[in-house]
């Protein structure tokens, strides 16, 4: 096997296995960058020499359209028979004959022509056959995403072993698709036969889409009293736990003005006193805030289910504490 250098001779060239899918010929780039292409055809020659085929490839691809240098199109069509892509290799090694003989490089000539003839009884072919009752008005094909010319229709085409997504549309009409496999054998052949593509009707591209549930949930009117009650639940959990919290210290802090206080209490231990007796307070507000807010977000929910969305609920609450705990006090409409 032989590897070509961008512009020398010949040296040996390495198997380059890749992916299986049509590949488009590289179209050499509008400005020329020798010294980029040089270095990617270099950096491909070491993933070559690596092992990292996958790699390999698209730098090769990449160099040529940096700089469209014979050698690297003979490398790249190499690759891509190595991988098995047979249409490929082939479409690749036919632009490399064209090029080598224009540029009168009669050893390029030959190895290109040597793998054509090699690669022509391998490939494999995909026909869309388009009968009268499919091809309506505006009516494009696309084969992986490329399309297919009004005069390919109905002809054999070669293409890589492998999967490939055709789809056909057109306006007013549903999109079409569908998923062609090719066979790896020689000579394999798949034919589709395009079905006449679904009329859209005027109703279907009027009628605006459905809205989603939370665009409903958006729209529906919003119910006071529940909003209240998952209020007034949430804050009464809240000072329950803010309670539970100040009851605990006001315990450990009047533990440390007892034992400080035997024999005498000392100005930490009247502190820790002090102390405690604020804590217990705000733990009694604490809590009975908690649990009154609690209530009052029961006797809401209550409400709401009762009279259901629509009722008008124009609730005032209000929180005082006092020293000895809290008042709360909550009105409005029933």
């Amino acid at each position: 096997m032989i590897w070509f250098h961008r512009f020398a001779p010949l040296a040996l060239l390495c198997a380059l296995p890749v992916p299986a899918h049509a590949a488009d010929p590289p179209t050499p780039a509008a400005g020329r960058n020798p010294a980029a292409a040089q270095a990617l055809f270099e950096e491909a020659q070491r993933r070559v020499a690596a092992g990292d085929y996958e790699e390999a490839c698209p730098k090769f691809k990449a160099s040529y359209a940096l700089d469209a240098a014979g050698g690297t199109l003979l490398n790249l069509a190499d690759c891509l028979e190595k991988q098995g892509r047979t249409a490929s290799a082939w479409s690749h090694f036919k632009d490399a004959l064209v090029q080598a003989q224009r540029d009168g490089r009669s050893e390029r000539v030959q190895y290109a022509e040597r793998h054509i003839r090699a690669l022509e009884p391998q490939l494999g072919y995909l026909t869309v056959q388009v009968p009268a009752a499919s091809n309506v008005r505006g009516l494009t094909l696309q084969v992986d995403g490329t399309e297919l010319v009004s005069a390919a229709w109905g002809a054999a085409l070669p293409v890589d072993p492998g999967t490939h997504l055709v789809r056909a549309e057109a306006p007013g009409f549903e999109p079409f698709e569908q998923d062609i496999t090719l066979g790896t054998e020689p000579g394999a052949q798949q034919t589709l036969l395009l079905p006449p593509l679904r009329a859209v009707t005027a109703n279907e591209l009027a009628a605006p889409a459905p809205p989603t549930d939370s665009m409903q949930d958006a729209t529906e009117p919003s119910n006071p009293a529940r909003t209240w009650a998952w209020i007034t639940g949430g804050v009464g959990v809240a000072a329950l736990g803010v309670g539970s919290y100040f009851g605990l210290r006001a315990f450990s802090l009047w533990d440390e003005r007892e034992a400080g206080c035997k024999g005498g209490c000392t100005s930490d231990a009247k502190a820790a006193g002090d102390d405690a007796n604020q804590a217990a307070t705000l733990a009694t507000v604490g809590v009975s805030a908690g649990v009154a807010l609690l209530a009052t977000s029961t006797v809401l929910f209550l409400y709401s289910g009762e009279d259901g969305p629509d009722a008008e609920v124009g609730t005032r609450l209000s929180f005082t504490p006092i020293a000895q705990g809290a008042t709360l006090s909550w009105g409005g409409p029933f």
